[in-house]
């Protein structure tokens, strides 16, 4: 991860840009704590992105939580197969956008290692040329609730092929 933003390529600067990542994960970590009775696993942060940026497989989500995440994955197998090297290229853009969280006080981290988002309303924005941003944000809540009803951590890195 480049230090400086001007030395940067533009499109990874625009695409994977830690305010952008920052408000995908924060979406998700505070549907999570509204439909759970524990905190978001830190380790939860890092399956965020690659699934709601990655279009194919936002796209293929369903409407709702009523299907369950391990069917929808296991329905959809095709989308996940180089999921666990989707998941590592993703890491410092996840890592960037949790310390862009941290700092302007967005999410804190206990000492359990679990993340509490500062809630704030997500509010969309009415306009033809958000449709893509409101369609991830809206699927980043749903995937905080159906992360919310699994929670075990190991069981979705495991059924995600992702190994330690």
């Amino acid at each position: 991860m480049k230090s400086i933003w001007e030395e940067r390529n533009p499109i990874v600067a625009n695409l994977f840009n830690p305010a952008f990542c920052g408000e995908v994960l924060r979406v998700a970590i505070s549907n999570y704590n509204k439909n759970s009775s524990t905190n978001f696993p830190f380790a939860f942060s890092f399956i965020i992105l690659p699934i709601l940026l990655h279009e194919e497989t936002r796209n293929k989500m369903p409407k709702t939580t009523k299907t369950y995440l391990f069917v929808w994955v296991e329905e959809n197998d095709n989308l996940f197969f180089d999921f666990a090297i989707r998941a590592r290229s993703m890491v410092k853009y996840t890592k960037e956008a949790i310390s862009f969280l941290l700092m302007y006080e967005k999410i804190n981290i206990n000492e359990d290692g679990e993340i509490i988002a500062n809630d704030k309303r997500n509010t969309p924005i009415v306009s033809e040329d958000y449709a893509e941003y409101n369609n991830i944000l809206k699927k980043a809540e749903m995937l905080g609730k159906w992360l919310a009803v699994t929670k075990n951590v190991k069981s979705i890195y495991s059924f995600f092929r992702i190994l330690p």
